[in-house]
């Protein structure tokens, strides 16, 4: 009997790397770069448990409306540094990779 959690981590993992595949053509598409995953505390900041949690909220203009990015932080568990919005880490690197994505059909791993 296989582990289930192992199956989910494995399914989380080919979905975020379909995720990631469908933004750079995305990025692609547009003629805009894609450079690198961002890191956020270390770590690479989890691209598409990001876009499906700000899009669950309403996407980033509702996020930043409401000023939620410290609240997305802390669910992420950013640095609080990394998360400021004097900073603007999250938001502009939000914006810089998906905002334009989401004004399309959303993505297949959602």
């Amino acid at each position: 009997m296989a582990n289930s959690t192992g199956k989910n981590l494995l399914d989380q993992r080919r979905k975020g790397q379909a995720f990631l595949d469908e933004l750079r053509q995305f990025h692609q598409s547009r003629g805009s770069p894609f450079r690198k995953i961002p890191i956020v505390g270390g770590k690479e900041l989890d691209l598409n448990a990001l876009y499906i949690r700000v899009v669950s909220l309403g996407g980033f203009a509702k996020v930043s409306d409401k000023n939620q990015w410290i609240e997305l932080g802390e669910e992420f568990n950013f640095p609080r540094i990394q998360y400021v919005p004097n900073n603007e880490v999250s938001p502009s690197q939000y914006l810089n990779m998906m905002s334009g994505r989401q004004k399309m059909e959303p993505l297949s791993s959602k």
